[in-house]
């Protein structure tokens, strides 16, 4: 069985074509969430299954 690679919030959110810039807008504003929970660390792993949402977005 091969191992994934454990991806970040952040990296869920480059993927998803946002800025550096707008991703950190994102968080400092508290409108980044893992499974409804507000991130404040971008290198939060997310579990398999896990949702990345940006608030407003």
């Amino acid at each position: 069985m091969t191992e994934q690679p454990i991806r970040t919030v952040g990296e869920f959110a480059r993927a998803a074509g946002l800025s550096e810039d707008r991703i950190e807008r994102h968080r400092a504003a508290g409108a980044l969430m893992l499974d409804g929970e507000t991130v404040t660390d971008l290198d939060t792993p997310v579990p398999d299954g896990g949702k990345v949402h940006v608030a407003g977005s």
